[in-house]
């Protein structure tokens, strides 16, 4: 209904366009730089995500190129860490991530603690049909390693709700900075406990603390390649995609083109 209200003339843009109805707009669609992390966010403070093996072995389950092509239509691409790139300051992890193997996902979960679990929750939120899309890819990801898991779809109060309070096995959403700076995600994860997943967060604190007094450029991203690489270490938030922002925009007197409407939005 929103794209054939742009296409018509009706309005002259439509923010937020999920990327599975993306392609209604045709000419119409700015896909801005990525700058969203598709997050899974393990609860490490209960089983079987307490053991880092089978952290681990999630990780290295994920399809991450299917969900990029599936999921999200192909606007983004496979993470190479827990931040979002395209920010001042942002840098890579020491070894980039997004990388599947199942049978050394297979492996890890053998040799954990828990290597037969019971079946784990994966509550998302319903009203993000991107999200549904990523949570049946990554329940038959873990499916195929032997790790059981039931989709819970939630609106979003009831969704948030659950994941700020801990109350599931693990999480699925997204998130994306609202200010041009690395320093914005480094307090998003503060808030949210490393992204709902209850891990520590003392080191990440004193990072913050850290990079919030650094005087040059190099100096700040050093301290996020830290952050990256304990992300990657620990496996309690794991990023499944770098997303691309999406907007229906319709050339006219206000917008006069794509590359103008992308500055404007």
């Amino acid at each position: 209904e929103r794209a054939l209200i742009v296409e018509s003339g009706q309005a002259d843009v439509s923010e937020y366009v999920s990327a599975t109805s993306a392609k209604q707009y045709g000419d119409n669609l700015v896909a801005l730089p990525a700058s969203q992390v598709e997050h899974v966010s393990l609860n490490v403070t209960q089983a079987p995500f307490d053991d880092p093996a089978v952290r681990a072995a999630v990780a290295s389950a994920i399809d991450y190129e299917g969900i990029v092509a599936g999921a999200f239509q192909g606007y983004g691409s496979a993470p190479d860490g827990i931040l979002p790139p395209n920010l001042g300051n942002a840098a890579s992890p020491s070894t980039p991530g997004g990388v599947t193997d199942v049978e050394k996902a297979k492996a890890l979960l053998a040799g954990s603690t828990n290597p037969n679990p019971d079946a784990v929750e994966l509550v998302y939120d319903s009203g993000q049909p991107a999200d549904e899309l990523v949570a049946q890819i990554v329940q038959a990801n873990l499916e195929e390693i032997g790790l059981p898991s039931e989709l819970v779809g939630l609106e979003t109060g009831a969704f948030l709700d659950r994941a700020y309070g801990l109350d599931a096995d693990a999480v699925i959403w997204s998130y994306g900075a609202i200010s041009p700076d690395m320093i914005d995600p480094l307090g998003w994860l503060l808030g949210t406990t490393w992204l709902f997943t209850g891990q520590d967060t003392a080191t990440l604190g004193e990072q913050y603390a850290a990079y919030s007094s650094a005087v040059t450029d190099a100096d700040k991203q050093a301290i996020v390649v830290q952050v990256q690489d304990e992300a990657a270490a620990t496996n309690a938030a794991i990023p499944v995609s770098h997303g691309q922002v999406l907007h229906g925009v319709r050339p006219n007197q206000t917008f006069a083109s794509p590359a103008n409407a992308l500055t404007t939005c």
